[in-house]
């Protein structure tokens, strides 16, 4: 039986609070289960999509992306051979931008995926086999570092097994709702667990995230890992 998103009150939640994950991980579906948590538990909150300084959106899925969106990601993997030598100058100049345009809300701010964060880990497993051969350029590190402290974001990572990822993506491919990157991780299990332990590893050493395993979780075992969660990054707050 599912349960009630609000039948208990949360302790006080981060705000804000960054949820990362690979395709098909299930970013979307936590932040509408977290926003209906936190509405039912009287706190009021809000959802972006990409950055911490977007707009703020009323989405409730990725799957419905418009040809504009497709095209900019199909555009992203056909030169992805040539940009990939221009990208850690892209992706700092990116995260700078989006921390100077950040403003703190009132509301508890959900960010789903960080587009930097994303195309980065996109980038190092393509070019690195383990995480131990991983080198960053300082300047980029330097931006990776200055996220938490200036944004005071707290940092959910999602991780899923790869049969469960190609069973979203394949019921993703039924429903004519696929989009480029779905179809990219796909047909390369191997690096797709490569890019999404990359993440893990980049949340854990930059971020202080808090790492749940997404894999078809029920409403009831979904709320306990958000509490969870909850609760660990407040223990950080007192530690600090």
């Amino acid at each position: 039986m599912n349960a009630d998103h609000g039948s208990t009150h949360l302790i006080q939640p981060p705000n804000p609070l960054l949820i990362l994950g690979t395709d098909a991980a299930g970013k979307n579906h936590i932040a509408n289960f977290i926003a209906a948590m936190l509405e039912s538990s009287g706190f009021k909150a809000e959802k972006r999509e990409g950055g911490f300084s977007t707009p703020v959106t009323d989405a409730v899925s990725s799957e419905d992306k418009g040809p504009l969106a497709l095209l900019k990601e199909r555009v992203f993997l056909l030169t992805f051979p040539l940009s990939k030598y221009i990208l850690p100058f892209l992706i700092t100049f990116l995260i700078i931008t989006d921390l100077k345009k950040h403003a703190s809300s009132e509301k508890i701010s959900i960010i789903i995926s960080h587009t930097p964060i994303r195309v980065l880990t996109f980038y190092l497993g393509h070019i690195f086999k383990k995480e131990k051969d991983i080198r960053l350029p300082l300047f980029l590190e330097k931006a990776l570092k200055a996220i938490q402290p200036e944004t005071r974001a707290r940092t959910i990572v999602l991780d899923i097994n790869d049969t469960v990822r190609k069973d979203r993506i394949a019921k993703r491919t039924r429903s004519g709702k696929v989009d480029c990157f779905d179809q990219n991780m796909a047909k390369d299990g191997v690096r797709s667990e490569r890019i999404e332990s990359f993440l893990v590893w980049i949340g854990a050493k930059y971020l202080d995230t808090v790492k749940i395993d997404n894999n078809d979780l029920t409403d009831d075992e979904l709320k306990i890992e958000i509490r969870q969660a909850f609760k660990e990054f407040q223990k950080d707050e007192f530690m600090e």
